[in-house]
């Protein structure tokens, strides 16, 4: 698999440790994302699990079949900014090694 994520999470971790959080959610939703490409497909296909990686970070916030650990980070990366700019995504980083881990991916 291409290991881009990884370069995605690095991201991730560098800007929310400057303190951006709005950027870090979004590497670590494609990283997130990359991974769930590869393990339970994302794309145009009707086979895949969703068409984009959002759509799929929102069907495993959803989805039963996953640990609620997982769920729950997936609905935190995808979680809407607030109007003051606050998410419940406080440490996205975090959120995607959930996910990265349960799917079996290094997060390193």
């Amino acid at each position: 698999m291409d290991r881009d994520y990884l370069a995605e999470l690095a991201e991730a971790r560098a800007v929310q440790t400057a303190g951006n959080l709005g950027r870090a959610r979004t590497c670590a939703r494609r990283a997130a994302g990359m991974v769930l490409r590869a393990a339970i497909g994302v794309g145009p296909s009707p086979n895949c699990y969703a068409p984009t990686f959002i759509l799929a970070l929102r069907k495993l916030a959803a989805d039963a079949a996953y640990p609620l650990t997982v769920q729950a980070a997936a609905g935190r990366l995808v979680d809407r900014s607030k109007p003051d700019r606050t998410s419940a995504a406080q440490n996205p980083v975090q959120d995607a090694e959930i996910i990265l881990q349960y799917f079996g991916f290094p997060i390193s």
